[in-house]
């Protein structure tokens, strides 16, 4: 008996990827027209700095959303992530195992949802926003898959 063929994927969802890309597209618009910007929030010179740099930086995340897709699949033939802009092929012989985990950072204010995937090279660690899903259900779905294929 064969085993059936497998292709698994997480990445941002789209609507994210619009959403944050339509705010930088105002935010920017409000920042380049003088008169907008005086009108819509009273801003002077620096205040329309401020706000074009956040609207860069969420046109800037909607980018890096959308040419990141998928930030992780799981194959027959391995594991491919996205590691910053280019993407990497780890075979399941490499993957030693998956786990979900939390790094907290400043004494418990910030929580941050990760998978990390322990590699013979070293540790990969996915955030949930990265991966778009509970990191905890995408780490079983790993350790079933390296279990049964690698």
């Amino acid at each position: 008996m064969s085993t059936p063929p497998v292709d698994l994927s997480w990445s941002p969802p789209l609507w994210r990827c619009v959403a944050y890309a339509a705010g930088g597209a105002v935010l920017l618009v409000v920042a380049a027209v003088e008169d907008l910007a005086w009108r819509v929030a009273s801003l002077d010179g620096a205040g329309r700095l401020l706000v074009g740099l956040v609207g860069l930086g969420l046109v800037a995340l909607a980018i890096n959303d959308a040419v990141s897709r998928p930030t992780l699949r799981l194959g027959p033939g391995g594991i491919d992530y996205m590691e910053g802009l280019r993407r990497r092929h780890l075979p399941w012989a490499a993957v030693i195992g998956a786990r979900s985990g939390t790094l907290t950072r400043g004494r418990r204010l910030v929580h941050l949802r990760t998978l990390e995937i322990e590699t013979i090279d070293g540790p990969v660690l996915l955030s949930r926003r990265a991966l778009g899903t509970d990191p905890e259900r995408v780490a079983e779905a790993v350790e079933e898959l390296r279990l049964r294929l690698g």
